[in-house]
C-alpha cells in the first residue's frame, strides 16, 4: 500500500507542471485579450465617434397599395420594320404585365383582355429594331401602355374608379429571322 501511495504523489507531482502549464498559456492569452477590449472600449471608441447611435434610415414606403394584383398577358410576335425591303422583317416577341391597384381593375381588366391586348399589339407596331433597342423608347411605350389602359378603363367603367399603376415588359426580345 505504501508503494501506491508514492505513486500517486509522484503523479500528482508530474501532472502539476502541465496544470502550471495550462493556467500560464490562458494568462497569457486572456490578459492581453481583457486589456484591448478596454482599451477599445474606452480610449478608441471614443475617439473615432462610436459613441452615437445610429439612427436606422426610415423605412421607404411602397407606393403600391397592399390589394394591388397584377393580369399577365399571352406573349404577342410582332413583325419589325426595317429600312431595307430585301431584308427578312425581324420579329419582336413580348409578353406584358399590368399591375392593377385592387381586385376590381384585375375583373374588368380579365373581362375586356382583348381590348387591352390589342391596344398593346398597336402600340408596338409599326416600329423600327432602331425604336425598338432605345431603353426611353421602351418606357415610352409602357407609359402609354398605362396611360391608355386607364383611359380605356374609365371608358368601360365610368362610374367606378380603376387604375393600372404599372405596364411591365416580362418579356422582350427581337428576333432576325
Amino acid at each position: 500500500m505504501a508503494e501506491e501511495q508514492k505513486t500517486e504523489e509522484e503523479g500528482e507531482k508530474k501532472s502539476s507542471p502541465l496544470i502550471k502549464n495550462l493556467i500560464m498559456i490562458c494568462g497569457a492569452i486572456l490578459v492581453p485579450a481583457i486589456i484591448g477590449v478596454i482599451v477599445f472600449n474606452f480610449v478608441l471608441k471614443p475617439k473615432l465617434g462610436g459613441n452615437e447611435k445610429i439612427e436606422k434610415a426610415p423605412m421607404v414606403t411602397n407606393a403600391f397599395p397592399e390589394t394591388m394584383g397584377s393580369v399577365k398577358f399571352e406573349e404577342q410576335q410582332i413583325s419589325v420594320q426595317t429600312d431595307d425591303p430585301d431584308v427578312v422583317a425581324p420579329l419582336l416577341i413580348e409578353k406584358i404585365t399590368l399591375v392593377c391597384q385592387d381586385e376590381a381593375t384585375i375583373a374588368m381588366v380579365g373581362l375586356h383582355k382583348d381590348h387591352f391586348a390589342a391596344m398593346i399589339l398597336k402600340l408596338h407596331q409599326g416600329r423600327t429594331r432602331t425604336e425598338l433597342s432605345d431603353p426611353l423608347v421602351k418606357n415610352s411605350i409602357l407609359e402609354q401602355i398605362k396611360q391608355q389602359a386607364n383611359n380605356l378603363l374609365g371608358r368601360l367603367s365610368p362610374e367606378m374608379e380603376l387604375k393600372v399603376l404599372e405596364a411591365l415588359h416580362v418579356k422582350f426580345m427581337i428576333v432576325d429571322l
